[in-house]
Formats: structure tokens, C-alpha cells, sequence
């Protein structure tokens, strides 16, 4: 028996009581505040890989047949999960392929989420993101925009979207695809670029329609295309998006000018977008 300051005894029992209340107590503060951490990664549309994947070795350069790519009348199908996600990522390889291919545009979601903030009004985000990626797919002189309106934040690469996928491919009848590349993503990105890459590129070797397949946004690229000079028209395509940085446009110009110069590192260019090229036929 031991004692308290105000002199009533202890005994083992309740000493042992105490300290398994305080282990629980202790239990259930840490538990929550892990509950509430994985709830956050959970809804937030990011991937992070915790593990870094390998880039495959060796990684020699491809030509996906580019003097057919830039041929007039080539047919090309550019898969991408929001609306801004081709101006983001390949606004200057569409500012040149338009001008001699024939270009249609399949976006998996309309972008109702935007920023994923709390009080988003997802119908008006619809609305909006349509007109702009219109807008944008207009500029670049795309033939056709198709929005299959999955769920923004929540793709996934489910056979009812490797079908829908299928069913464009097999309607147009493309000789490239041009998607996000879901196998060798960057190491932080978001969940539905990588989807979206899943589902394309299944949807391509299903049905054996395209030619090849071109994947950006991806750590091993193997071709790329020179933006040098054509700079300052990715940056006009970009800011069509308002809605999504319209205030944010130096900070994004930044962002996408240090991904052009990543790539064009990789190919002795000043500017580049860079494709992991996949060869399906």
C-alpha cells in the first residue's frame, strides 16, 4: 500500500487501474488523430509512392514513325482525365499536331471537383471546365470533345471505362493515343491521371486499333517533342482555364516551364514534352 498526497492508501490494484485507463486514454487520442490522417489521404485525390518505381534499364530512344505522326490527316485520340490536363501537359505537341492531324479529345471526368475544397459547387465547375477545355480543344483545332463525366477525384480504370474507351477508339479509329502514362507516373501525382493512363492504354491493347500509344506526364520518357519556339502558345492555352488559375498563372507558366526543361534535358532540347511511346500494332 502506498499513499496519496491527501493520505488515503493506494493499493496495487488501483495503481494498475490508473495506468491502464491512461494507456487507453492514450490510445484512443493516438488512434483518432491517425483515423482522422488516413481520412484525409483517403479523400484527397493524390498518389504518392512511398516506394520510388524503377525506370526501365536500358530506356533507349523510340521513333514512334514521327514523320507519320505529323503527317497531314493522321488520326490521334488525346485521352486525359480533367479538362485542363491537356494544355497542362501537352499544349505544345498540340499547338503543332493540329495544324496537319486530325485531333479528338476524350475526357474521363467533366472536373466538378476543381480544388477539392469544402464548398465546391460541383455543377458550377461543370459548367465552366467544360466551356474552357472547349475553348482550349477550339484553339489547338481539335475535331470533336467527348466528356464521359465520371466522378472528379474518383476514376478508376473499371472495365466500364476501359469499354467507353474502347468504344471511341473503335468509332475513330486512331493511329495514336496520346494518354497519361499509368505505369511510370511521377512519384506524386494525381490518382486520376494515373487511371485514366490504366484505362487507356488497356483500352488500346484490347481492341488493337492505334498504332501507338504516346504516354505523358511520366518519369521514362523515350521520344519527345520540341516546344522551343512554340512556348508562348502553351502558356495562352493554359490560360484559357481560368477557373483554375486564373490568379496563379506565373506560379503555373513556372511550373510547367521547369517540366519542359526536365524533358528537354533528356533529349539535348531547350523545351520539350516527353512521351514513353508504346507500340500496340
Amino acid at each position: 500500500m502506498t499513499k496519496e498526497k491527501d493520505g488515503r492508501p493506494v493499493s496495487e490494484g488501483e495503481k494498475l487501474a490508473l495506468r491502464r485507463k491512461r494507456r487507453n486514454r492514450r490510445l484512443w487520442v493516438y488512434g483518432g488523430l491517425l483515423a482522422g490522417l488516413f481520412g484525409a489521404y483517403s479523400f484527397q485525390p493524390y498518389e504518392f509512392d512511398f516506394i520510388p518505381r524503377k525506370i526501365p534499364n536500358p530506356n533507349p530512344p523510340v521513333d514512334p514513325d514521327k514523320n507519320r505522326l505529323f503527317a497531314p490527316g493522321t488520326k490521334i485520340l488525346v485521352i486525359t482525365a480533367h479538362p485542363d490536363d491537356s494544355e497542362f501537359y501537352i499544349a505544345g505537341s498540340l499547338s503543332q499536331l493540329g495544324k496537319t492531324a486530325e485531333i479528338q479529345q476524350v475526357i474521363c471526368t467533366d472536373g466538378d471537383k476543381g480544388y477539392y475544397g469544402p464548398f465546391t459547387d460541383s455543377a458550377e465547375n461543370r459548367r465552366v471546365r467544360r466551356m474552357e477545355a472547349t475553348q482550349a480543344h477550339e484553339a489547338w483545332h481539335g475535331k470533336g470533345i467527348t466528356f464521359l463525366g465520371h466522378p472528379d477525384g474518383r476514376l478508376r480504370a473499371n472495365d466500364e471505362l476501359v469499354t467507353q474507351l474502347v468504344d471511341a477508339i473503335e468509332k475513330f479509329k486512331p493511329e495514336y493515343v496520346l494518354a497519361f502514362d499509368g505505369e511510370y507516373p511521377p512519384r506524386f501525382s494525381h490518382q486520376d491521371h494515373r487511371r485514366s493512363g490504366d484505362a487507356a492504354l488497356a483500352a488500346c491493347k484490347r481492341c488493337g486499333v492505334p498504332k501507338w500509344c504516346l504516354l505523358f506526364s511520366t518519369i521514362a520518357p523515350n521520344f519527345a517533342i520540341d516546344i522551343t519556339d512554340i512556348w508562348d502558345q502553351k502558356v495562352a492555352l493554359l490560360s484559357i482555364h481560368k477557373s483554375q488559375w486564373a490568379q496563379k498563372m506565373e506560379g503555373i507558366s513556372g511550373m510547367v516551364g521547369a517540366l519542359a526543361e526536365e524533358d528537354g534535358t533528356k533529349f539535348g532540347l531547350s523545351l520539350a514534352e516527353g512521351y514513353r511511346c508504346v507500340k500496340i500494332r
